[in-house]
């Protein structure tokens, strides 16, 4: 009996990919831009739209495992998620997925009124995605991308801090390049090993994914020198916070690096965790970017 529990908690896990969840901490952004990380009550109020985020990307998962399970099933790795494999009922992992969206818009409302309307433009969002908008090139990445910024938007609308036009354009610009190197694994994999991971991928091939990552690195440059320039970021921040930029430079070139010598196949989350130049190098930009916002 406790055997079978322990297997059964083990698969709503894995159906749920609670790993994926760091994802949502870009709800935390406008506090720290703001400089308000220090502010235990917006905290509070940010930390429950990252709860929200948390039950409603859980219901999304599901959604797209029920829709997908079929092909799923015919797939190398992902046959092995609880719904293609049969460890959960379709109608068990549905009620899963009503509970967790009632759950996260309830959280939501406490939070805020805003705060549920984005919650339920996200999953909307999703559920059109898994429903076919994924197979759609460049849509499909841009539907990805305008998560992050529904994140950013709980955020502000959770916090009351207001995001500027740079914030907003940079999430987006960052997600992109983030979906870029995820779509970029998969085409490797369908071009080297004949393995489609995803309809859309035979859409796509790695040279046009890699001259988009590095046209679009390029804009993620110039659009945070150009915040860091910005007359009210220098008013509310520092004049000489433009330095930090060096470590956004290094970053991305670091990121390039790994994909196209090192030829690290990974997703990019993944990556991040496992190379300790670029966690170095993250780490120093944020105390870099922390001296001017709280110390200089």
């Amino acid at each position: 009996m406790e055997k079978n529990f322990i297997t059964g908690m083990s698969s709503v896990i894995r159906l749920l990919r609670p790993h994926h969840y760091t994802k949502n901490l870009f709800v935390f952004l406008p506090l720290f831009f703001g400089g308000q990380f220090h502010n235990p009550a917006l905290l509070l109020k940010a930390a429950g739209a990252f709860l929200a985020f948390c039950l409603v990307s859980g219901s999304v998962y599901i959604f797209n495992d029920v829709m997908d399970r079929k092909e799923d099933r015919l797939h190398p790795e992902n046959r092995k998620r609880p719904v293609a494999a049969g460890e959960i009922g379709i109608l068990q992992a549905s009620l899963l997925d009503l509970l967790l969206t009632a759950g996260a818009l309830a959280v939501a409302l406490v939070v805020h009124r805003d705060v549920l309307l984005v919650i339920l433009g996200y999953k909307l969002l999703n559920v059109l995605y898994s429903s076919g908008l994924k197979r759609i090139p460049i849509f499909d990445m841009m539907i990805l991308a305008a998560g992050f910024v529904l994140r950013l938007y709980a955020g502000s609308l959770s916090t009351g801090i207001a995001l500027t036009e740079w914030i907003i354009i940079m999430t987006f610009l960052l997600a992109m390049l983030i979906t870029l190197g995820k779509r970029r694994n998969d085409v490797l994999v369908m071009e080297q090993e004949g393995i489609v991971l995803r309809s859309s991928v035979k859409q796509y091939n790695s040279r046009f994914l890699n001259y988009s990552m590095l046209v679009l690195s390029s804009v993620i440059i110039v659009a945070y020198i150009l915040y860091c320039l910005d007359p009210e970021t220098v008013r509310r921040v520092d004049q000489n916070l433009y330095v930090t930029s060096i470590w956004v430079v290094a970053g991305i070139l670091r990121y390039l690096q790994l994909l196209f010598v090192a030829k690290w196949n990974l997703n990019p989350v993944v990556l991040l965790f496992r190379d300790h130049p670029l966690k170095i190098i993250l780490l120093a930009w944020l105390l870099n970017f922390l001296y001017y916002l709280y110390i200089s």
